[in-house]
């Protein structure tokens, strides 16, 4: 691959999105027009800046990257059918970024000719990238998102249709600017949303700008502002002690199959310590044998580690009582977090919790039953702070969790100072 491929109308180069990016970041086609006019388009493919041969535009032969051959390959073919598609079109298409952009659209993305009209507003180019990404057959270059992150997407632009539908403000990509930020936020605290949610939503709206910005439909970079960011405050992150677990573990959810079914995912998520992306939906392939010691083997889908975790004597007790010997079907993510919180009611976990947040721009201060803040991935914390509270080596916990440092892992677990104490007094130095 050259190191930039020139046609009688403009240059094109692949750039990364972020050169510094730790992790992977989007390959971008950067084609350059006109009197200083540029295009820039997602191709859909990402990479690690330290695999990138910045100079030849393509991926390094590296043996462990298994489709550096195929993207290199559609890199070139892209630049091929772009400049041939941009030589047929006569000097004023030239210099539409409209018609350029659907030319990419077309070649990049893979659309068919009718949805390939030309995007022109900050609504028709979200409800596209959304329906894109629900659809992923039809595109086969897209970044896949999650069922659950294009969830989120779509909450954050039904909250920006009524925004604009209620505060009468016309908004586009014209007008996302800081007046726009200031206002949707008190339109957000106003309907007494939470800090956290209401961050969540800024947070998806700048990562649809930076696409739409990449693809050349945004040239608006207000948005980019330092004072344009995505606000957060602490949650309360709880574990279930022993005794708590136990009595989740005891009590009788037979007459309320979900209540059951949720309880008994979470209690796998405790004894093994895993996310719930990764206990939650076991098969019995992950079930081996080794030296007489039955394990799951877990690949964690967020680091692709591979871990090995015995199976507890209360995992095999459930999957024996209720399963015929497998782990439980799959339960979605939402309808754990709401069942297990009433497993936990009917168990009795009703220590009350000292809750701080911030709703409708006011700070609360409310004490609540600690069944109401259950979650999914309370199993996992869980795991990991009794865990440690009994005296198990932190690398031996570590090595479950996949957690990757000490300092990452003492952040994460849920230890009092006073419960700190207690381990450290019955340490050696101390006897």
């Amino acid at each position: 691959m050259s190191k930039a491929i020139h046609s009688t109308s403009g240059t094109i180069k692949y750039r990364l999105k972020d050169g510094k990016a730790k992790g992977e970041t989007s390959i971008i086609l950067d084609y350059s027009f006109g009197r200083s006019n540029r295009i820039k388009f997602a191709t859909g493919y990402k990479v690690s800046p330290k695999n990138w041969d910045k100079t030849n535009q393509r991926i390094r032969a590296v043996s462990t990257i298994k489709n550096r051959e195929r993207v290199n390959s559609d890199l070139l073919d892209f630049s091929f059918q772009f400049t041939k598609a941009v030589s047929s079109l006569d000097e004023a298409q030239k210099q539409n970024k409209s018609v350029l952009k659907s030319l990419l659209i077309k070649i990049i993305r893979k659309v068919d000719d009718v949805e390939d009209k030309p995007i022109t507003t900050f609504f028709e180019f979200a409800d596209d990238y959304i329906r894109k990404r629900e659809n992923q057959a039809k595109n086969i270059n897209a970044i896949k998102l999650s069922p659950i992150t294009v969830r989120s997407y779509k909450q954050t632009v039904s909250r920006l249709k009524d925004f604009e539908k209620k505060v009468k403000y016309n908004l586009d990509f014209g007008n996302i600017d800081l007046k726009f930020y200031y206002s949707f936020i008190e339109y957000l605290e106003s309907n007494n949303y939470s800090v956290n949610t209401i961050g969540k939503h800024i947070k998806n709206l700048t990562t649809l700008l930076n696409r739409a910005t990449e693809d050349g439909v945004n040239n608006n970079l207000k948005y980019k502002h330092r004072e344009f960011k995505a606000l957060s405050e602490d949650t309360v992150s709880i574990y279930l002690t022993e005794s708590e677990i136990d009595a989740l573990y005891r009590v009788d959810l037979s007459s309320t199959k979900d209540w059951e079914l949720a309880r008994d995912i979470f209690l796998i998520g405790y004894y093994t310590g895993q996310r719930v992306s990764d206990y939650n939906g076991i098969t019995k392939n992950q079930i081996k044998t080794f030296n007489g010691q039955r394990v799951f083997e877990f690949k964690q889908q967020k680091t692709n580690k591979v871990v090995y975790v015995p199976i507890h004597s209360r995992v095999e007790s459930i999957m024996n009582d209720r399963y015929n010997g497998l782990p439980p079907r799959i339960l979605n993510d939402p309808d754990i977090n709401e069942y297990i919180k009433e497993a936990g009611r009917k168990a009795d976990i009703n220590e009350l919790v000292t809750v701080r947040k911030t709703e409708g721009g006011e700070k609360v201060v409310k004490d609540v039953p600690k069944h109401t803040l259950i979650v999914s991935h309370t199993a996992r914390r869980s795991f990991c702070t009794n865990a440690y509270l009994s005296k198990m080596p932190t690398i031996d916990i570590m090595a479950i969790s996949g957690h990757t440092t000490e300092r990452e892992f003492y952040k994460y677990i849920k230890v009092t100072p006073q419960e700190r104490a207690v381990k450290i007094a019955d340490s050696a130095f101390f006897k």
